[in-house]
């Protein structure tokens, strides 16, 4: 009786007489069909093994096969440790940050991924770099393109004392502040005292010794406390100040047939006042008027009583001296009396690219403080308390000494805070800003940004 082994044996036999006829056209071949293609398998299979097996042996006795990062163009980071270096003069130089390396190699460069093996028996060079010079710089299509901000807000301190802090935002504004066109600020410092009137974006002082007198020429104006850094900022205005008549009571000649006019009494022709002097009357606006009728010694031209307008015609000021009254400028203080803006303490200059003179706003909202700045340099000007860039960005800025001055300074604020000074705007190219524009500051505003080391070639080929 069959066992099953031998139905299995019968099986496969059969089953390969039917496959070598098909492949063969013969039953009993001398070679079965597929040994061959399949001894060849086998054979590849070991080879394949063995070839590997040698790649590896020989990548161990003679590592780095790959030196491309030796053509001096790249920025070489080792894998497993993150060390940083340029490769120069036949030499790997580890270098200090990566805008050091940019600026050692002259140009733009890629940063490549080196294994520490592909870098064994490279001679190293010293350290070298600029210490604290930015470690990451955004890419140029994260460069910032609008204009800064600079911003004072009340809050406490430890104490529970009132503050005056301010916050510079880098290439963005404040949201929720409203405008202050034509209107206008009546503005203290509280670390100083000193008066302001704000308005137009520049800033014109009150002296001191004049506020009483100002003040009640501009009526009940609510005064709008703004830290001294901020105020700072503004474009300096002609100052408020009364016009100072030394001979006030004596005759004036200025207007013929009108012997009873004395020097230092204000006139008026319609829409037109004057300040009457002994030789000549002084052509002045409706808020200087209002000032000198609050002055104490123009009373002396009304025998002590109370400045009131004397009225002249069109056919005696015709005849008169008048004086010439200086063109209008931006710098001068409004001409009439201001509408002020309601009480608020946030106050908000915003300065478009190549701007000078900012918009005001108040009432925006800020962030709460944090990331604060050492408050002044070591030379102690003051520093903006928070200097606030969107991470992963940068600006590159133009810091101009004046509105009139042709070409600034250049440098790269990064999204830490600070402003990096470049020896040249040709190294923009190195630090890849080739062709981006550079937005026009005011160098007051600048100020108030901590500063980093300056920027150069020389600086980051220095060992240390």
């Amino acid at each position: 009786m069959a066992t099953s082994r031998d139905r299995l044996q019968a099986h496969q036999f059969l089953l390969q007489r039917t496959v070598s006829a098909l492949v063969t056209r013969e039953t009993d071949p001398e070679q079965p069909p597929f040994r061959l293609p399949a001894g060849a398998a086998v054979a590849g299979i070991v080879v394949s093994v063995i070839a590997l097996a040698a790649a590896g042996v020989y990548g161990l006795l003679s590592p780095g096969g790959d030196h491309s990062w030796q053509d001096g163009k790249s920025v070489i980071v080792e894998k497993e440790t993150g060390t940083r270096f340029v490769y120069l003069n036949g030499k790997l130089d580890p270098v200090t940050n990566y805008a050091s390396a940019l600026l050692a190699l002259g140009s733009h460069a890629a940063t490549t991924s080196v294994s520490a093996n592909s870098l064994t028996g490279v001679p190293r060079g010293p350290r070298i770099g600029i210490q604290d010079a930015p470690d990451a710089l955004p890419g140029p299509d994260q460069v910032l393109r609008d204009g800064w901000t600079l911003c004072s807000q009340p809050g406490t301190d430890l104490t529970g004392a009132t503050t005056y802090r301010s916050a510079l935002l880098v290439g963005h504004q404040a949201p929720g502040g409203t405008p202050l066109g034509d209107r206008a600020l009546l503005v203290q410092t509280p670390e100083t005292g000193d008066e302001y009137l704000v308005a137009g974006g520049y800033r014109h002082k009150i002296a001191a010794a004049d506020a009483v007198t100002v003040e009640l020429a501009l009526g009940s104006a609510p005064r709008t406390r703004v830290g001294a850094a901020v105020v700072d900022v503004l474009p300096v205005g002609a100052p408020l100040t009364p016009i100072p008549v030394p001979d006030a009571g004596k005759p004036s000649h200025a207007v013929p047939g009108r012997p009873d006019l004395l020097a230092g009494q204000l006139l008026t022709m319609e829409n037109q006042y004057y300040l009457a002097e002994t030789g000549q009357l002084r052509p002045i606006t409706p808020l200087e008027y209002e000032i000198q009728r609050a002055y104490r010694p123009t009373t002396g031209a009304y025998g002590g009583a109370e400045p009131f307008p004397v009225r002249l015609s069109p056919i005696e000021v015709s005849g008169a001296t008048v004086a010439a009254r200086p063109a209008a400028a931006d710098t001068d203080p409004p001409a009439a009396r201001p509408v002020f803006a309601a009480g608020s303490d946030r106050v908000c200059l915003t300065f478009a690219p190549a701007a000078s003179v900012p918009s005001v706003s108040v009432g925006d909202e800020l962030p709460p403080p944090a990331n604060t700045t050492p408050g002044r340099t070591a030379g102690g000007v003051a520093l903006a308390d928070q200097v606030l860039v969107p991470p992963g960005t940068a600006a590159v800025v133009e810091v101009m000494p004046s509105d009139q001055a042709p070409a600034g300074t250049y440098a790269v604020v990064t999204d830490l805070g600070r402003a990096y000074p470049l020896s040249s705007p040709d190294l923009l190219d190195s630090l890849g800003y080739r062709g981006i524009p550079p937005v026009r500051i005011p160098a007051g505003l600048m100020a108030r940004v901590p500063q980093g080391p300056g920027l150069d070639h020389a600086s980051a080929l220095r060992q240390w």
